[in-house]
Formats: C-alpha cells, structure tokens, sequence
C-alpha cells in the first residue's frame, strides 16, 4: 500500500472497518508533495452538523406553523396593516425556504472542503487543481470503482444506504454531495483506512 497507487473497496460489509481494500496503480505524487490530508478539526465538523441540526429545527418549524402555530408567530406583518395576507405568507415562505436552501449548500460544501476528503479525491479521481473536484464521474477501466472516492459498486450500495443515501446503483450515478457525505460517513465511522494508501 504506497502513495503511487488507488484504494477501491472491494465488497459490502456488516461492519464498515471489515471491508477489504483493493489498490491497482494509475499515478505518482509528486516528489516533495506533502498530503493536505490532515484531519479536519473536531470544530469544523461539529459546526457542519450545528448547520444541519439548525436546518431541520427550522424546517420542523416551518412544517408546525402549518398545523399548531399561528401565522404572527413567523411571518411578519410586513405592510402594517395588522393583518396577515396570502402575499405576506408567500414572501415570507420563500424567505424561509432561501435561508434552509443556503443552510444544506454550506453544509455540503463544508463537506466537501473536508481536508481528509480532498486529498483522497486528489489521489483517486483528480489529479487537477485544488479542490480536486472533477472526478465525481470518474470511472475506472479495471474495475467497478467508480465516483470521486473509487467504490466498487458492491461496497457503495452498502455503505451508501448505511449513510442515508441509498438508491445509486454506482457512486459515479449520484450527484457530488451523495458521495460526499457517504465517504465523509465512512471516514467518520472507522473506514478511514480504506485510503491508507493514498498518503492522506
């Protein structure tokens, strides 16, 4: 297992830190290049899950407003006129809406930007510049790794239903958060040593 070759899971498991590890060499690092692969603080991560608990506290909120909460207690009277119209529920909807919107694409982002998880991209799909996020549809010739993390599609159908994402046949089949946030629950459930050998 050296820094010149690509990890690939190889089949399904109970237990994520069962699954093998499969490696067949594409590339070098570069010499001197050192791994921007240092763990990601405890901090960032917390706040990502902080972002995505205050979205669905505020989606749940949303969803009462319709059942048990009055209007006046989240959406504003904004033309003074002491009543609440349709315009204002709408505007304040779309408001509400928008502010949950740019919640869960700041939480993704902050996923993707997870340093563990760029250099794994870098060293499996991207050789390219930094963030090293044009290998989400990377597929390898040899095997059925696939996707910016190289699963084979074995491995990605059991950890990706694991991690709340199930329905993609192959990791390249789903969008770039999915195998975000699937790796991210790997790495963050004892799996991180699937890409020993990439350096990262």
């Amino acid at each position: 297992m050296t820094s010149n070759s690509i990890s690939h899971l190889t089949r399904p498991s109970t237990n994520t830190s069962d699954i093998e590890v499969d490696r067949t060499g594409i590339g070098k690092r570069p010499q001197g290049v050192s791994s921007p692969g240092a763990p990601a603080p405890q901090r960032a991560a917390c706040r990502g899950r902080r972002l995505g608990i205050l979205a669905g506290a505020v989606a749940l909120l949303v969803m009462l407003t319709g059942c048990n909460l009055p209007l006046s207690a989240w959406v504003p009277d904004l033309n003074g006129d002491g009543n609440l119209d349709q315009v204002e529920v709408d505007t304040q909807t779309k408001i509400v809406a928008a502010s949950l919107s740019r919640s869960l694409a700041n939480q993704r982002r902050q996923i993707q930007m997870h340093p563990f998880l760029t250099c794994v991209r870098r060293h499996e799909s991207d050789r390219g510049p930094y963030p090293h996020t044009r290998g989400y549809t990377a597929k390898n010739p040899r095997s059925t790794a696939s996707g910016a993390y190289q699963f084979l599609n074995s491995s990605w159908r059991v950890l990706s239903a694991r991690a709340g994402h199930p329905g993609y046949s192959r990791a390249a089949a789903a969008p770039w958060y999915v195998q975000d946030a699937v790796a991210h629950h790997a790495v963050t459930h004892g799996g991180k040593g699937h890409w020993n050998g990439t350096g990262c």
